[in-house]
């Protein structure tokens, strides 16, 4: 007879979409994963929220360039300091170049949070 025992864990989840806007209560402005840039760059928001907190106090934004072998070239990271009892958090960014990106969301350790993609198309 095999006894298994059974913790309890919980683990928070997040969530990355990227938005024009973002609302003092952390609510996105027109979602989308596809956005227009011309020569002067478009800007744009990340959002990231989590059900719970992110207990930290500082994520970190790595952004991809995704090749058409669907090798990533990392392009930037961007830092923003947090409190830990935080829901959400946002940063904008200028994006100049046509291209599908992938973003990853890190905490202060280098925890991989979550991740979304976006498609950035030229006027």
């Amino acid at each position: 007879m095999a006894l298994f025992m059974l913790g309890s864990t919980t683990y928070s989840q997040y969530s990355l979409v990227f938005c024009e806007d973002v609302t003092e209560e952390g609510k996105p402005v027109t979602v989308s994963n596809q956005f227009m840039v011309d020569r002067d760059g478009g800007a744009l928001r990340m959002l990231a929220r989590t059900d719970a907190n992110f207990n930290t106090d500082k994520v970190e934004f790595r952004i991809y360039f995704v090749g058409d072998n669907g090798i990533e070239e990392e392009v930037a990271r961007m830092a923003q300091n947090i409190e830990p009892d935080w829901g959400f958090v946002w940063k904008e960014i200028v994006m100049y170049d046509p291209g599908m990106y992938r973003v990853k969301l890190y905490n202060s350790k280098g925890t991989y949070l979550t991740s979304a993609n976006l498609t950035l198309r030229g006027r």
